[in-house]
C-alpha cells in the first residue's frame, strides 16, 4: 500500500509513536545503580598500621638458557602480582590511606616446601619500614606451553595456535604484632589464548608473547588475592516501582536525590491503602529504602510482607540479593 498524502503519513507516524510510548510507559519499575562493600572471604587483622608486600625470589642455581628463561618469566609474573595486589588493595577502604611498599627478598632455601620465613628474618626485612603486616608472595611459577600447526575444516585449510599459562601462586600473611600467620592461600589456574588464522599463528603476533602472558598471570594472582583478603566495592542494580499513585511518582524525586527516609514516607502512605498489588509494590520499595539505610533484616521483612500481599516476580531475585548482603555484612 502506498501513501501519497503526507498528512496521512504524519498521522500514522504519530500513532506509532504513541503506541511505542504506551508500551514503554507500562514498565512498572525503574532501575538505579548502587555500590556496596563485599566482605572478604578470609579474615585477616584489620588493625594494622603499616602493610608491605614482599616478593620472595629463589636463588637460581641452574645455568642453562632454558632455566634462566623460566626464572625470568617467573620474575615478571611475581612483579606483576605484587603490583596488582597493591593496586587492588588501595581501592579497598581498609588500605586506601596506606602507602604499601614492595620489597624483594632473595631466598637461598629450596622452593620445594615453601617454608615460612623466620620471624627474625621478617623483622630485619621490615625494620626500615616499621611494618606490622607483611603480605608475602612466597612462591610464583608460570609454566608456559605453546603450539601452532596447520589444520583444515570441511571448506578450507587454516592455521591454529595457542599459548597456555598454568599458574601456581602461594601467598602468606605475617602479623608481626601477634607473631602469627593469619592467612595462607594457594591459587592455581590456567590462562589460555588461542587463535585461528590463514597465516601461521606466531607467539607475540596473533598471540601474547611469553613475558606478556606471564604478566597477565601475575596480574590475575594479585587481583584474586586482594578480593580474598580485603573488602571490595561491588557495582549492582536495584529496582523500584514508580507508578500507581501520586505518592509513588513523588518518591521518584527523593530516590534520585538518595533521600531514602523521605522516599520511605511516601511509600508508607501507599502501603496504608487497600490495594493489594499496590501495597506489595510499596512494600518492595520499602525493602529497598531499608537496604540503602543498612537495615538488611528489616529489608527482608518488607519483602516477606510484599509477597504476602501479591506475588511480584521481582521479590525472589531481590530476596537472594538481600540474603547475600546479610551474609557479607561488614561489622
Amino acid at each position: 500500500m502506498f501513501y501519497n498524502d503526507k498528512s496521512q503519513m504524519k498521522t500514522i507516524k504519530y500513532i506509532s509513536y504513541l503506541i511505542l510510548l504506551g508500551f514503554t510507559s507500562c514498565i512498572p519499575y525503574k532501575e538505579i545503580d548502587i555500590q556496596y562493600l563485599k566482605k572478604p572471604e578470609s579474615n585477616i587483622p584489620s588493625d594494622f598500621k603499616k602493610p608491605i608486600i614482599l616478593i620472595n625470589l629463589y636463588l637460581n642455581k641452574k645455568t642453562s638458557l632454558k632455566d634462566k628463561f623460566e626464572c625470568a618469566v617467573d620474575s615478571v609474573a611475581s612483579e606483576e602480582a605484587a603490583l596488582s595486589l597493591k593496586e587492588n588493595l588501595l581501592n579497598s577502604p581498609w588500605f586506601q590511606d596506606s602507602d604499601i611498599p614492595i620489597l624483594r627478598y632473595q631466598r637461598r632455601d629450596s622452593s620445594k616446601y615453601i617454608k615460612p620465613l623466620a620471624w627474625n628474618t621478617i623483622k630485619s626485612l621490615t625494620s626500615k619500614d616499621t611494618a606490622d603486616l607483611v603480605l608475602s608472595l612466597e612462591y610464583m611459577k608460570v609454566i608456559e606451553s605453546t603450539d601452532s600447526y596447520r589444520t583444515q575444516n570441511s571448506e578450507s585449510g587454516y592455521y591454529y595456535g595457542y599459548i597456555n599459562a598454568p599458574i601456581y601462586c602461594y601467598w602468606r600473611i605475617y602479623d608481626l604484632t601477634r607473631k602469627q600467620i593469619p592467612n595462607s592461600y594457594l591459587y592455581r589456574d590456567t590462562l589460555m589464548w588461542d587463535k585461528s588464522d590463514y597465516v601461521p599463528v606466531i607467539i607475540g603476533n596473533q598471540l601474547p608473547g611469553y613475558f606478556e602472558a606471564s604478566a597477565y598471570a601475575g596480574n590475575e594472582c594479585g587481583q584474586k588475592y586482594a578480593m580474598k583478603i580485603a573488602p571490595t566495592w561491588v557495582d549492582d542494580k536495584r529496582k523500584f516501582f514508580h507508578i500507581g499513585s501520586p505518592e509513588m511518582v513523588k518518591a521518584i524525586e527523593f530516590v534520585q536525590k538518595e533521600q531514602w527516609v523521605e522516599a520511605a514516607v511516601e511509600w508508607q502512605k501507599v502501603f496504608a491503602s487497600n490495594k493489594r498489588k499496590l501495597c506489595a509494590k510499596a512494600a518492595f520499595n520499602l525493602a529497598l529504602a531499608n537496604e540503602m539505610l543498612g537495615q538488611f533484616d528489616i529489608s527482608k521483612a518488607w519483602l516477606l510482607k510484599s509477597r504476602s500481599y501479591y506475588p511480584l516476580l521481582e521479590v525472589d531475585e531481590y530476596e537472594e540479593k538481600i540474603d547475600e548482603r546479610i551474609a557479607n555484612k561488614i561489622e
